[in-house]
């Protein structure tokens, strides 16, 4: 597979984009945008959790059902919303994920009860995780394979953009109103307003449809193929091999840890570490302002050696060293230092993982397999991020342990020549 890889590399090196042929990364902008919203609506509740408790509306154990269960559809969604964006195009069933999850974000503002709270994270997880195999079904469509990294890198950013946003805005959005439901109004109204229209006239489902890519930059986008597999290859030929299932448990070793950080950082810091809620907002940042840099850094360092698997191995394992080390220093800013280093390291997985998925599966599958491989994650990782919700001390260990398991597999994948 390696031979494979340099030999498409070297085939197309010569082949150079102009200037003029820039509008995919203009695509990849968009995408950006897209998660972030997907996002900050989704991590709001991290910050508002605590208001919601102590002003009686929700219990602690119904935020942790709902963040599960959360999980658990957002992971089903992944699955079905990859097939159908295979079936009908990625355009539609982004539109439709988009305003679905939009109007989950608005109910969330107005839920009344643990009951509520909990049928809004449901409904919440059905609609954001038809989204997200659109990304590697778009990135697979519009980008070369040796460019593929980088292009991951950009929608990735909303991933890590969206909780530093999060953060400091929604405690400001929270503290300045006196209301912990102002933020799931504001952002759902962005989402109809704002991000609607931009997937009307950006997000298309190949390039050739879009009117603002020129026909030089078409022929360099189909140029490099010769490392992706055949496209008669069916979808149940690479589910038989193990090396979807060695990716799965090395993206699930790291996805567990990062899902528990993201879900409970807050409370774990006002409760365990007796921070206070302003500062909560500044700490939260922390991990995701590394995770950026590790993104960045990785994305470029793994198209240039098209080395994928080595990433997501040691970036899983430094993962759950850094969060061993972290839940038992006494010294906050040590412990916070360490934690988001452990957090960060989602940004070395994601733009590695993603490439590999994408050469594992063909065009017209690619988003039925994006879909199966981070709908089997949100499962496997909504049990992590439960077992956190109730004990501090039982979740951390779960969650190291899960992610010495994931960086071996990543090995493994590394020896096999992704």
């Amino acid at each position: 597979m390696a031979k494979n890889e340099n030999a498409g590399l070297s085939l197309n090196s010569h082949l150079k984009p102009v200037h003029t042929m820039q509008f995919r990364w203009w695509f990849a902008v968009a995408l950006w945008l897209l998660l972030l919203i997907s996002y900050i609506d989704r991590t709001n509740i991290s910050i508002a959790a605590p208001f919601m408790v102590s002003h009686g509306i929700v219990t602690a154990a119904a935020l942790a059902l709902g963040n599960s269960l959360f999980l658990i559809m957002y992971g089903v969604s992944n699955i079905f919303g990859g097939y159908l964006s295979d079936k009908y195009g990625a355009q539609k069933i982004a539109l439709v994920a988009l305003i679905w999850w939009s109007l989950m974000t608005l109910f969330t503002g107005f839920i009344w009860s643990s009951l509520s709270l909990i049928f809004s994270r449901i409904l919440l997880g059905l609609g954001e995780g038809m989204h997200w195999p659109l990304n590697s079904k778009w990135v697979k469509t519009w980008f070369p394979a040796h460019e593929r990294a980088r292009a991951n890198m950009f929608w990735n950013f909303g991933l890590s953009m969206g909780p530093i946003i999060t953060g400091p805005l929604v405690t400001w959005m929270i503290l300045s109103s006196g209301s912990w439901r102002t933020p799931f109004v504001v952002f759902s109204l962005v989402g109809l307003i704002i991000m609607v229209p931009l997937v009307i006239v950006v997000a298309k489902n190949r390039p050739e449809e879009s009117r603002f890519v020129s026909r030089q930059e078409l022929a360099y986008i189909q140029s490099d193929k010769a490392q992706d597999v055949a496209e008669s290859v069916k979808i149940s030929n690479v589910l038989k091999k193990s090396d979807f299932w060695l990716l799965l448990l090395n993206w699930s070793g790291m996805a567990t840890i990062f899902y528990g950080i993201l879900f409970w950082l807050p409370t774990y810091l006002i409760e365990v570490r007796h921070i206070s809620v302003k500062m909560t907002g500044v700490w939260y940042m922390m991990p995701y302002i590394l995770m950026t840099l590790c993104i960045i850094a990785t994305s470029f360092l793994s198209d240039k050696l098209m080395k994928r698997a080595i990433f997501a191995a040691v970036g899983t394992l430094v993962a759950g060293l850094g969060l061993f080390i972290g839940t038992h220093v006494s010294n906050i800013v040590l412990a916070m230092t360490l934690i988001s280093i452990s957090s960060a390291m989602n940004g070395v997985i994601l733009p590695t993982i993603w490439s590999s998925l994408q050469r594992m599966f063909p065009s017209k599958k690619v988003g039925a397999g994006a879909g199966l491989l981070n709908g089997l994650e949100n499962i496997i990782s909504a049990i992590g991020t439960f077992i956190l919700g109730v004990s501090f001390n039982f979740g951390f260990t779960y969650l190291i342990a899960f992610s010495v398991v994931g960086g071996l597999c990543g090995f493994v994948l590394a020896k096999k020549g992704y």
